[in-house]
């Protein structure tokens, strides 16, 4: 009885025994399971956060394609467009070479005069230099300009010193001369009156004696009278004094003229005269830092010319640009140089004159 009591005791105490062990097997098994739940969720999240990126790249991808679509649309057009233009002539390229440029030098350059015995000086810092004016033709030596600023002195030979690049010029004037066409001049005797000789020119720019008076006159100035040589069955139809025409009354036939300064020429028309000489309009042309030739003047500074005359307009500089302007106002231009000699730039152009003209050069500095 006691045996089998006991063996009753051990069956129970074995079966708690299994019991509380699969207890604790599964409750192991439940964290184990909690575990990989936790994981798995954290997992399908990470890949879910993926999706959606993925999804947002997706969805850019889309918007850039579709730009590029109608980006290469837009390249047919024009494409179809070009084919259907004709083919434009082949591309000339020219080489260029690369030219280095030297550092300007100083210079005393001259205009109408030679400066030490070229057109042109280069300047060691303080130089003196010897300037003289070149010979023109029916003009004269006036006076000396330095840098656009008369100069006192009128002696022809010009001594200065120097250190920057300056300008030099000898100003000339027409030489003092009266002419006379159908007509004749007489000088004045004591009483004032016409006397002695006629003259149909008369040069009056150094001293003379007064073939009348005898009496010795500064050179630059002359009065005397004029009259016309009216040919029979002639009537004086106007005067026509350098080229401007003045109509007097018909009986006006001659008159005196004091103290005349400049070169001047008288001329008589006819009427029904058969070779008529048109009168002509007269414009004066100025040039500052340049010269001009035409209508009878070379290399001037400034002079008269007829209307319509065409002039060239010369400047010389040590910059290889320069502005022209002036008034007119389409003097105004800017050029590049068309001409060098050593480090003197050239610069011409034409110009037709039908109005008072200035023209003033400045060069540009590199």
């Amino acid at each position: 009885m006691m045996k089998r009591r006991t063996t009753r005791v051990f069956l129970v105490l074995l079966a708690m025994l299994l019991l509380f062990g699969c207890v604790a097997c599964s409750s192991k098994e439940t964290e184990t399971l909690s575990a990989t739940v936790n994981s798995l969720t954290q997992e399908r999240k990470e890949l879910q956060d993926k999706l959606n990126n993925l999804q947002t790249e997706l969805d850019t991808l889309k918007i850039e394609l579709e730009k590029a679509n109608e980006e290469a649309d837009s390249l047919r057009i024009e494409l179809k467009q070009a084919q259907s233009m004709p083919t434009p002539p082949p591309l000339v390229v020219t080489e260029t070479k690369e030219v280095t440029k030297p550092v300007p030098a100083e210079y005393a350059f001259g205009v109408d005069c030679t400066v030490n015995g070229a057109s042109a000086a280069v300047l060691d810092g303080m130089t003196q230099v010897r300037c003289a004016p070149v010979n023109k033709e029916g003009f004269v030596f006036d006076h000396w300009e330095v840098d656009g600023k008369k100069q006192d002195t009128t002696a022809k030979t010009l001594e200065l010193t120097v250190s920057k690049t300056t300008q030099i010029r000898a100003v000339f004037h027409e030489r003092r001369v009266v002419k006379c066409i159908n007509c004749h001049i007489q000088f004045l005797n004591a009483n004032g009156n016409a006397h002695g000789k006629n003259y149909t020119e008369f040069d009056f720019e150094d001293d003379y004696t007064n073939p009348v008076t005898k009496k010795k006159e500064k050179g630059g100035l002359i009065s005397f009278y004029i009259t016309a040589d009216i040919p029979k069955k002639s009537e004086i139809d106007y005067w026509l004094i350098n080229g401007v025409k003045y109509q007097y009354p018909k009986d006006i036939s001659k008159f005196r003229v004091e103290d005349l300064n400049e070169a001047t020429t008288y001329e008589v028309v006819f009427k029904g005269q058969t070779k008529k000489t048109e009168a002509k309009t007269y414009y004066t042309v100025t040039c500052i830092d340049c010269t001009f030739s035409g209508g009878g003047k070379t290399n001037a500074a400034s002079g008269k010319v007829p209307a319509g005359t065409k002039i060239t307009v010369v400047a010389i500089s040590t910059s290889s640009v320069g502005w022209f302007t002036g008034t007119p106002s389409d003097v105004k231009r800017h050029m590049n140089s068309n001409g060098s000699s050593g480090s003197k730039y050239k610069f011409t152009f034409t110009y037709t004159v039908n109005s008072d003209t200035k023209i003033d050069f400045d060069p540009e500095v590199n």
